[in-house]
Order: C-alpha cells, then structure tokens, then sequence
C-alpha cells in the first residue's frame, strides 16, 4: 500500500508542474501537465465513440502519456540538445524552430528523449505492485513507439489539445507561431475527419463562431472550450484555508481517474464507466466555480478566519432538514449546469454522460459507490500533502467526509495506509482503530 501511496503523491506534482513551453512563450498563469492530461481524457473520450478502437485502452494510454513529465521538465525532444542560452528570443524570432532539427540529428535527439523518458517512468513505478507497473509500463510503451492503432491515435489527440490550448492562447502567441500546432496534425494523421475538425478549430478562433459551418464540429468546440474552463477552476476549500498555489478541479480530476482506475485493479468493474466518472465529476464547476456544502454560510461573512472555522465545521453543524435543503439547492445548481455544457453533445454522448453522473451523486451502481469513495481519498490525500507544509492548515472535515462514505474493504486498507504513512512523518491527523474506522 505504501508504494501506490508514493506513487500517487509523485504524480501529485504534476499539479504544480507548468507546461514549460507556455511559460517561455510568456502565457499568464498557464496550464499545469496534469491540466493538459485532463483535457486529452476528455478528448479521448469523445474519440472513443467516433471510431472502432478500444475506448478502455484509449482512456489509459492518455492517463499514463504523461507521467514521465513528473522528473523531466524540459520543453521539447531537442531542446536540451539545442543548449540555447536565451530560448524566449529563440521562440519569439523563429517559432517553429523548437519543432524542428536537422535530418541528421533527429534519430540521436530521439533515442535521447526516449532513453530519458523511459528512465524517468521507471524511476515512477519501480516500487509498484508487478502488475501494475507492468501494465502502466507497457502502455506508456505503446504511446511512446505507437505500437497500436489506439497508440496512434492518441499521439494525435494529443496534440489537437496543445492545439486547442496554443488557439486559447492566441493573446500571447504570435499568429504566425500557431502554424507549427496547425502542421503537427497534418503530419501525423491523413484522417479527413480529424483534419476537417482542425480546420474548424482555426476558422472559430481567427474568424469567429459563423465562420463554422458544420453544426456538429461548432458544437464539439464549444463544449471542448467548456471543458477547458475547469483548468482554471482553483477549489473553494484550499483558497479558503490560504493554500497558495491551490490545485485546479481539472488537476484534481486527473488525479482522481488514474488512482480510481489503479485501486480497482483487483475488482470486477467497469474500470472505462470509473475513468470516465472521474474525469466529469466536476465538470458543472466550468459554469459554476467550485461549489461546497458551505457556500450559503461564507458569502455573509468577510472574516477569513472565520470563514476558516466554517469550512471545518460545515456540512456537520445545523438540523438535519437544513442538510437535506442545502444538498438539494446544490444538487439542483449543479445539474442546470451540467446540462448547459451537455447540450453541446450528441445525444448519446449527453446521455452516458449524466447517467455517469447522477451514479456517482446518487452511488446508484457499483461504479458510483466506488468511485465516490475514491474521489474523496484523493481529496484527503491532497489535503496531507498540503498539511506537511503548514502543520497548522485544519484538514479534519476531509476525515469527517470520508468516514460517511467508506466501505470498501479495499479502500478501507487503503485510507489505514494513509493514515499509518503520514502518521510516521508526524502528519496524522485522525486516529484509526485497527478495522480503518476513524474514531
């Protein structure tokens, strides 16, 4: 237990990480990796029903495509080689250069990437349980060498997302240094339809909405754009408790897909209905901001610190009516919202989608119970990880939370664990008894 509690803390600083190349293009307060591996989830996702491949495995291979970035922080395969001295001017004067490097040096900067690369995802995994390093291995493998056809089609997934980020980016970015974005597509697919919707993409940014003339591709970019929205979503809670920096819900929604697909390795599951649950759980938040169950009771007090002690004592204080009205005013705020993004869909999509989501309100199926107790793991696994740079940030509603919601024999070993590892660093913030119930 202690190796995923590692591994998953490792991945964690994925939140932080900036996208190194829109830093030194100058972007403002940009996107973090595990922000940009939310958004090609989503896109993955959308993928899945438009074609024959394997919608599990897809879902996977985006989990895992970026998990290297945690030890490498470099901007490009030829970056490093290059060993520019002033690479803002580099990019500013020639912004395509980055993109390129000579025919000859191509193979030796490539083996050089890989072999980086590859150190850096074992570096990751080495002290996981065999089977799952194995298969995250063999996945990120695959997306390296695109070995299969789902392969393939994630490495352009992948970059139709820095696309769509560059196109939102355009403020900051020099038109001109939006045509390599544009050619990385044309070079690594011949796919008319993947090709068409880029073409859809740069007419709706540098035209406007009307110059879209298929009805479904406009409706796919603004429900895209939609989705982006939740990269700069900050959660109430930490802004509340002072946390800086404070992770995004696109962050949090990462983390939490690729730790509900690693834990419920062991169960029969539908591990595509989990991944996909996490990856929308928040989605509503696009439209609404992070919504908490103490919303109501914040907005009329100025006080930060005050605000601070409501946070630790709410949703636990007050009658039971009173709960039952303010998750039902929540609930009902949240589903407006959700169903104005939803509308940009298809119909089939719309629908799996909001039958995810109320599952995972309601905990109406196995999926749903599961991944809700798991989504609030990570929660309280964010919360530790914050503790041990402020030992004083109050953090027991995150165990309060949790304990209304565990059962699962797994996860209950799981959050004992938890609690056992940060208890050693001098961290624990609620004592467990020896079934994993807090007490």
């Amino acid at each position: 237990m202690e190796a995923l509690i590692k591994f998953f803390i490792e991945v964690g600083k994925l939140k932080k990480i900036k996208r190194r190349g829109w830093v030194l293009r100058g972007v403002k307060d940009p996107e973090t990796i595990a922000d940009h591996a939310y958004r090609v989830l989503v896109l993955a996702w959308l993928s899945g029903y438009a074609t024959s491949l394997n919608a599990r495995r897809l879902l996977k291979l985006a989990l895992v495509h970026s998990l290297s970035a945690v030890y490498i922080r470099y901007i490009s395969p030829y970056d490093k080689l290059l060993e520019i001295k002033n690479q803002k001017e580099l990019l500013k004067k020639y912004p395509a250069l980055v993109l390129r490097a000579p025919v000859d040096e191509k193979g030796k900067i490539a083996l050089q990437r890989f072999r980086e690369e590859d150190k850096a995802i074992k570096r990751l995994t080495h002290e996981l349980p065999a089977p799952i390093k194995g298969e995250i291995y063999s996945l990120w493998l695959d997306f390296q060498n695109k070995t299969s056809k789902e392969a393939k089609f994630l490495w352009v997934v992948d970059k139709l997302e820095n696309l769509i980020q560059a196109l939102e980016y355009k403020d900051y970015i020099e038109k001109d240094f939006l045509k390599p974005f544009l050619s990385q597509i044309d070079r690594l697919t011949d796919e008319k339809r993947i090709l068409k919707f880029t073409e859809s993409l740069n007419r709706f940014f540098t035209q406007g909405e009307s110059a879209v003339k298929n009805r479904q591709d406009k409706n796919l970019i603004k429900f895209i754009l939609e989705v982006g929205k939740v990269k700069k979503v900050l959660r109430k809670g930490w802004v509340i408790r002072g946390v800086k920096e404070s992770e995004s819900l696109a962050s949090h929604s990462f983390r939490s897909a690729l730790m509900v697909w690693i834990l419920s390795s062991q169960k029969k599951i539908d591990q595509r209905v989990l991944i996909v649950m996490a990856v929308f759980h928040d989605l509503f938040s696009a439209l609404t901001g992070d919504i908490t169950p103490y919303d109501a009771t914040i907005e009329k007090i100025k006080d930060q610190d005050k605000k601070k002690a409501v946070v630790e004592s709410l949703p636990w204080i007050g009658s039971q009516a009173q709960k039952e009205l303010l998750a039902k005013q929540r609930l009902d705020r949240e589903v407006k919202a959700l169903d104005k993004i939803l509308r940009y869909l298809p119909h089939r999509l719309r629908h799996e989608l909001k039958y995810f989501w109320l599952e995972y309100k309601t905990g109406a199926s196995k999926e749903g119970r599961f991944f809700r107790q798991v989504d609030r793991i990570e929660a309280l696994l964010q919360a530790l990880e914050y503790q041990t740079k402020n030992k004083n940030l109050p953090i027991t509603s995150f165990w309060l939370q949790l304990k209304e919601l565990l059962d699962d024999p797994r996860l209950v070993d799981f959050v004992a664990a938890i609690d056992d590892y940060y208890f050693k660093k001098g961290f624990r913030s609620l004592p467990l008894d020896k079934s994993g119930k807090i007490v």
